[in-house]
């Protein structure tokens, strides 16, 4: 028999899983940024199935459903830090390590299942809970990480507003299943925890909803053309009161501003005599770019491509002008040259020349 404890906890996990499918339906049938709103779809729905299957009283109703189930609220870990990844790096790409966590993770289960309960299966639970703890870890890392230089007010804000949050969430949970292992917890945790998820997947829920279309919208490649505008009159969607600003934000890049090392929003801002969130709203809204950086290799890439077609510089090093540009070694230089051009420094001095 349930206790009113166990019906008032089964309803909760049932409502945060209800708004979690509702969710999950509603990212995947329509706006912008098919990639990132299909990985939040999926996080979003495992959330839906993991409230489900932590419940003791909700695996009863489950069935034959418990283990499927199982494997999709295994997979959330990955999922979310898919959809980290997706939503904070806009040079995100597929690459093995990032799918074999998929694969691992529910093979990890089944040999458990197998090999029943030996300190076998107990080292593989520790693995399993550790690489839980690395997956939101790097979420929490990615969601921090060059949060000054994203121009994507909603975005930015979410990366401490909610990412944060459910990361640190995460490895909150990671850890409580790690002291499981040797203690019992209490049963008020239980209902804590049907609580806190429902709570978040509602404050989560709204965030989406009412910031989706910026939020979610995937970056353009690094090689598509964006506008140089040299002047306000190319921009004819800004307000009259922004039309100095911009001006005088062109006019610095003009003059080589974007050379300073290490130059950041806060201090172009200053440079251009404006608050540092109307920067970013112009660079962001009327130039299109989702980062500072982007925004200034556009401008030191093109310096550098003619520098490095320029015959009479020909025996200039190319980390004399990777420097000259703005950049303060030559790795990230080669690296956003490649994105750009899709030819190494190197390659494209040889082939400029050639025909020049």
């Amino acid at each position: 028999m349930f206790d009113q404890g166990d019906i008032l906890e089964t309803m909760l996990r049932g409502a945060a899983a209800g708004i979690s499918i509702l969710l999950a339906i509603i990212l995947v049938t329509g706006g912008p940024g098919v990639r990132t709103r299909r990985l939040a779809a999926l996080f979003i729905f495992s959330i839906g199935v993991y409230v489900l299957v932590a419940g003791e009283a909700t695996e009863t109703l489950l069935g034959p459903l418990m283990a499927p189930a199982i494997v999709i609220s295994i997979l959330g870990t990955v999922f979310f830090w898919w959809f980290a990844a997706s939503l904070f790096d806009d040079n995100f790409r597929w690459r093995w390590w990032r799918i074999t966590p998929f694969f691992l993770l529910p093979g990890i289960y089944f040999v458990r299942q197998i090999i029943g309960d030996t300190s076998i299966s107990s080292g593989l639970l520790y693995v399993h809970l550790a690489l839980n703890g690395l997956f939101f870890a790097d979420s929490f890392r990615l969601a921090v990480m060059n949060a000054a230089d994203d121009l994507v007010d909603p975005r930015r804000r979410f990366r401490f507003a909610i990412a944060t949050i459910v990361a640190l969430f995460g490895m909150g949970i990671a850890a409580a299943e790690i002291i499981e292992r040797s203690h019992i917890l209490p049963d008020g945790l239980r209902l804590f925890h049907a609580v806190a998820i429902f709570t978040l997947n509602l404050i989560f829920g709204a965030w989406l909803l009412t910031a989706r279309t910026s939020l979610l919208a995937n970056a353009p490649p690094a090689d598509a053309p964006r506008p140089m505008a040299t002047s306000a009159a190319q921009s004819p969607t800004l307000r009259a009161a922004d039309r100095p600003i911009f001006d005088r934000l062109i006019v610095l890049m003009e003059e080589g501003v974007y050379r300073r090392e290490g130059l950041s929003v806060a201090q172009m801002a200053s440079d251009v005599g404006t608050p540092e969130h109307v920067l970013r709203r112009l660079i962001n809204q009327e130039l299109g770019y989702r980062n500072f950086s982007s925004f200034l290799n556009r401008w030191r890439i093109a310096e550098a491509k003619k520098a490095l077609g320029d015959p009479a510089r020909a025996r200039e090093q190319i980390l004399q002008i990777a420097l000259y540009v703005g950049y303060g070694s030559i790795a990230p230089f080669n690296r956003a040259f490649k994105e750009a051009t899709g030819q190494t420094p190197t390659e494209f001095r040889k082939s400029a020349l050639e025909q020049s």
